[in-house]
């Protein structure tokens, strides 16, 4: 059990960093870099398309994975282990997590569809309304990355 419980957190801590660190890469570096790149809004847009086309169902498995992997995570956490701060902070954690993903879910149903079918005069508001999207997810995501390091020193 003891071996099965470090794998999966091998496989959780990795896939949690891989998509934080896809995130943080896209909203600090990626997304700034390009819009400054292109003239116009509308090419810009073109770009971001073409980048996110297909995305939403891998980033829901990198949810569904990270997520699996920390609740096989609690079941497999020795009893002893298993202490009041522990539980709190693992709460919390999910809380920020399932936070996360409805976040993600308003973005990419929601807010996607009116993005692509923005007028001129209506791109640099979403513009913006994605970067705070963006930098939401980001202290979603490193909280509770976080979270899950302090809980395991509870």
């Amino acid at each position: 059990m003891r071996l099965l419980h470090a794998l999966l957190a091998i496989a959780h801590a990795l896939s949690s960093a891989a998509w934080f660190g896809s995130m943080f890469y896209s909203v600090i570096v990626l997304q700034p870099r390009a819009k400054a790149h292109f003239e116009t809004d509308h090419a810009f847009e073109d770009f971001a398309a073409t980048l996110a086309h297909g995305a939403r169902w891998k980033v829901l498995t990198a949810f569904a994975f990270v997520g699996i992997t920390g609740a096989l995570l609690i079941f497999t956490a020795r009893p002893e282990g298993r202490t009041a701060g522990w539980i709190v902070l693992i709460a919390a954690k999910a809380v920020l997590f399932f936070a996360a993903l409805a976040v993600f879910c308003f973005a990419s149903w929601r807010l996607w569809p009116r993005r692509i079918f923005a007028s001129p005069a209506e791109l640099p508001a979403i513009q913006r309304q994605f970067r705070l999207v963006g930098f939401t997810l980001l202290t979603l995501v490193g909280l509770a990355f976080v979270l899950g390091i302090v809980a395991r020193f509870v």
